[in-house]
């Protein structure tokens, strides 16, 4: 003998209202990285370093009472300036 399952109760009618249309007008820009950052704006970047590096780096530039992407920015000058770029 087969026994059957329960049916599910009925649902409740909705009132949450109409779903709402898409318009014909047109669709609002967005900045999607199509516009690229000014000289003078902040962009991140971002990169992995082994934790020894970081402890390392951070400690040398608070020895120095320096940010450490102060010590960056300086260290890839000198950098440059090394091979002639």
């Amino acid at each position: 003998m087969a026994v059957q399952a329960p049916k599910k109760p009925a649902r409740k009618p909705s009132t949450k209202g109409a779903p709402v249309v898409a318009s014909s007008a047109a669709p609002v820009a967005s900045k999607a990285n199509t516009e690229t950052a000014g000289s003078s704006d902040l962009v991140p970047m971002n990169f992995a370093v082994p934790s020894e590096f970081h402890q390392d780096f951070k400690l040398f530039a608070t020895m120095h009472k320096m940010k450490m992407v102060d010590v960056l920015k300086k260290s890839f000058e000198l950098y440059k300036q090394q091979k002639g770029a």
